[in-house]
């Protein structure tokens, strides 16, 4: 009889050894108000205009990118700006160019759009733009701007 009571505890002292640690577990964890660390350095690009009606001289758009680490605007940064699909050139005539930021942590360089006679139709240009970092986290965005047949 001792053996059969025997039979019964084991398997439930070896439950309840098994469910004490679930009932430690706290709340779900809040969130780093800062963030992981991958999101340390953030940028964020626009053009001015991104909407260009196409004429016979070649209209310039401002391309720009601002670059912060932890929050504050980061100086002396590399941007990289390629024109990554669509017509047109930066003003240096090239489809990749660089700029370094400024002060305020703005990298700005000027697209020179095509020619109403150099394009058939409306297009959509695509800029892949990206900061150049020592970090193993690799942080790009695209931007597009619409071209109008004039």
């Amino acid at each position: 009889m001792f053996k059969m009571r025997l039979a019964y505890v084991f398997p439930l002292v070896v439950l309840l050894l098994a469910a004490s640690p679930a009932c430690k577990r706290s709340a779900v964890e809040e969130p780093n108000p800062f963030g992981p660390a991958s999101l340390y350095l953030t940028f964020d690009v626009q053009a001015s205009p991104n909407v260009v009606l196409t004429s016979d001289i070649r209209e310039v758009v401002e391309v720009r990118a601002l670059v912060k680490y932890g929050g504050q605007p980061a100086a002396n940064q590399l941007v990289v700006f390629t024109v990554l699909d669509g017509p047109g050139e930066f003003s240096d005539y090239t489809r990749r160019t660089s700029a370094l930021t400024n002060q305020n942590g703005y990298a700005v360089v000027s697209y020179l759009s095509p020619l109403k006679s150099e394009i058939d139709f409306d297009q959509t240009v695509v800029f892949y733009i990206h900061p150049q970092t020592s970090s193993p986290y690799f942080t790009w965005k695209t931007i597009e701007i619409r071209l109008l047949k004039g």
